[in-house]
C-alpha cells in the first residue's frame, strides 16, 4: 500500500477531528438559538429574523468576494518558511479588499430595507430595523471569514473553527438568552448578528497575528492583488449562487406567504442542516490537500483521498440522516407542538442535505483543480432551476413546495459535479467499499424501526436519546462487523491521537 495513504488519512482524522468537535459546538449552539427563539419568542418571530438573517447572510457573501477561498488557497501553495512576506502581502490585500466590499454592501442593505421589508417580503417595522442593524455586521463578518479562511491555508484547522464554529454562534446565544431574559423578544433578534461578528472580527485577527504577526491596524496598509481577484471573483459567484441556494426557500416563502410559515420551515431547514457539519469538517482539511496534490500533478492521491473522504462522510453521516427522516415528529416536537405540522418538511430537507453532503466535495475538487467557472455554471443552472420550482410549487403545496424544490435542485447538482469530476480530473468517488455503510445503515434502520412502538410513547427528550444511542451503536458495530481497512484503521488511530491529546 502506498506510504502516503496512513500519513494522509492521519492529517484528514486529526484535523477533521479537531473541525467535527468544534462545529458540533457551534452547530448545538444555533441549534439551541433557534429552539429559544422558536419557544419564546414565537413563530412570527423566528420568521423575521430568518429573513432578515438570509438577506443578511448573501450580503456577507458579496462582501467576501471570494477572496476567503482565493487567500486560502494562495497561501496553502506557498512555503510557510521562505515566501512568508507574500503571504502576508496575499491576505493584507484579501483583508482590505474585502473591507471595502463589505462597507459598500452594508451601504446597500440600509439603502433598500424599506423595499425589502415591505415589498419583496410583506413584513413589518420590525423586519426593517433588523434589516438595518444587520447590516452594520457586515464590514466586520467579511474580515471575520477572510482572517479565518487565511488560517486554515497553513493547513491549522483549529482557529478557524474557533472563530467560525464556536465563538460566533456562542456570542449569538447568549445575546438572544439575555434578550429574552432581561429585555424584549424584539431585541433578541435584533442584535446577535452584529454583536457576534465585531467579536469575532476581532478573534479572527488576534488569531491571524500568531501565524503571520499581521495586526488590525494593517489592514488599510494591503495593496489591490489583481491576481488574487482573477482566482476569487469566479467563487464570489459560485458561493453567492450557493449561498442563494441555502437561503432561497426562505426568501420564496418569505415572498409567496408570510413570516409566520418562514417561521414554520426554518427549524425544519435548520434541522436538516446539522447533516452538513460532517462535510465542512472534512472540507476543511480535504481542501488544502487537494490544492496540494494537483499542484504536483499527483491524480492518483488526489483520487484515493476523494473515495476516502466520501466514504467517510456517508459513514458518520447517515446515522443522523435515518434518525431524522425516521422519527422527524419526535424531533420537531422539541420546537413545539405548533412545529409539529413540519415533520413532512424535515424528512425531504433531509434527504436533499444528504445528497449535498455526499456530492459536496465534488465542488470541492473542482475548485482547488482550477475549474471554478465550471462551478459557476453549474449553481447558475441550479439556482435557475431552484427559484422556477420554488416559484411553481410554494404558491400551490405551501412549505413542502420549497422542501421538494431544494431535493431536486441538489440531486440535480450532485449529479453534475460527478460527472464534471470524471471528465475533467478523471476522478470518481465510489468504490466497493461503500456497500459497508450502506449495509450498516439498512440494519440500523430496521432495528430503530423495530423499537419504534416502545420508544414513541416516553418523553421526547428520552426517546430521542434512547433512539441516538441504539441507532449509533446498531450503525458501528456493524461496520466493525464489516471490518475496518487500512486507512479506516489510520482514521480512527488519528481521532483517538486526539483524544488522547486532550484528557493529558
Amino acid at each position: 500500500m502506498n506510504s502516503k495513504i496512513p500519513k494522509q488519512s492521519g492529517k484528514i482524522a486529526k484535523e477533521a477531528t479537531i473541525s467535527f468537535v468544534g462545529m458540533g459546538i457551534g452547530d448545538a449552539a444555533r441549534y439551541l438559538f433557534t429552539a429559544i427563539l422558536a419557544r419564546f419568542a414565537g413563530i412570527e418571530f423566528l420568521g423575521i429574523y430568518s429573513l432578515a438573517s438570509s438577506i443578511t447572510r448573501i450580503g456577507e457573501v458579496f462582501g467576501r468576494a471570494g477572496l476567503h477561498s482565493g487567500v486560502m488557497r494562495f497561501v496553502s501553495r506557498l512555503d510557510k518558511e521562505t515566501e512568508i512576506d507574500e503571504i502576508k502581502q496575499r491576505i493584507l490585500s484579501g483583508l482590505k479588499l474585502g473591507l471595502m466590499f463589505g462597507i459598500v454592501i452594508m451601504i446597500f442593505q440600509i439603502a433598500f430595507a424599506d423595499w425589502l421589508a415591505f415589498e419583496l417580503f410583506n413584513g413589518s417595522e420590525l423586519l426593517k430595523t433588523v434589516l438595518i442593524i444587520s447590516a452594520v455586521s457586515l464590514p466586520f463578518a467579511t474580515i471575520m471569514a477572510i482572517s479565518a479562511f487565511a488560517t486554515q491555508g497553513f493547513k491549522l484547522l483549529k482557529y478557524k473553527v474557533m472563530i467560525l464554529n464556536i465563538i460566533r454562534p456562542v456570542i449569538m446565544m447568549v445575546c438572544v438568552l439575555i434578550s429574552i431574559s432581561f429585555f424584549t423578544k424584539a431585541a433578541a433578534i435584533k442584535y446577535p448578528l452584529l454583536i457576534s461578528a465585531v467579536f469575532s472580527s476581532f478573534a479572527a485577527v488576534i488569531f491571524l497575528g500568531k501565524l503571520t504577526k499581521i495586526k488590525m491596524s494593517q489592514i488599510f496598509s494591503g495593496v489591490m492583488d489583481k491576481e488574487l481577484l482573477r482566482f476569487s471573483y469566479p467563487l464570489m459567484f459560485v458561493t453567492i449562487l450557493g449561498t442563494f441556494m441555502h437561503w432561497m426557500d426562505i426568501m420564496m416563502l418569505g415572498y409567496f406567504t408570510d413570516t409566520t410559515t418562514v417561521g414554520l420551515y426554518h427549524p425544519a431547514a435548520r434541522t436538516a442542516g446539522l447533516l452538513r457539519t460532517v462535510l465542512l469538517a472534512f472540507m476543511g482539511i480535504f481542501s488544502p490537500m487537494m490544492s496540494e496534490y494537483h499542484r504536483k500533478g499527483d491524480i492518483g492521491e488526489m483520487g484515493k483521498l476523494y473515495k476516502l473522504i466520501v466514504r467517510w462522510i456517508i459513514s458518520l453521516s447517515l446515522p443522523l440522516a435515518i434518525i431524522l427522516i425516521l422519527y422527524s415528529k419526535k424531533i420537531m416536537l422539541l420546537f413545539g407542538v405548533n412545529y409539529l405540522s413540519a415533520s413532512n418538511v424535515l424528512i425531504v430537507l433531509t434527504g436533499a442535505a444528504f445528497l449535498q453532503i455526499i456530492f459536496g466535495s465534488g465542488g470541492h475538487t473542482l475548485t482547488m483543480s482550477g475549474f471554478t467557472k465550471v462551478n459557476l455554471v453549474n449553481s447558475i443552472i441550479v439556482v435557475l432551476i431552484n427559484i422556477t420550482l420554488n416559484i411553481l410549487w410554494i404558491p400551490h403545496f405551501g412549505i413542502i413546495g420549497a422542501a421538494y424544490a431544494t431535493f431536486v435542485s441538489m440531486a440535480l447538482l450532485g449529479i453534475l459535479r460527478i460527472v464534471e469530476v470524471y471528465y475533467f480530473i478523471k476522478l470518481n468517488p465510489f468504490s466497493l467499499k461503500l456497500l459497508k455503510p450502506i449495509i450498516a445503515g439498512v440494519i440500523m434502520a430496521l432495528v430503530l424501526i423495530s423499537i419504534k412502538p416502545m420508544v414513541l410513547s416516553l418523553h421526547t427528550i428520552v426517546s430521542l436519546i434512547i433512539i441516538l444511542l441504539v441507532g449509533l451503536l446498531s450503525f458501528f458495530f456493524m461496520l466493525w462487523m464489516l471490518k475496518f481497512d487500512d486507512d479506516d484503521r489510520e482514521i480512527w488511530s488519528g481521532i483517538g491521537m486526539i483524544t488522547n491529546r486532550r484528557e493529558s
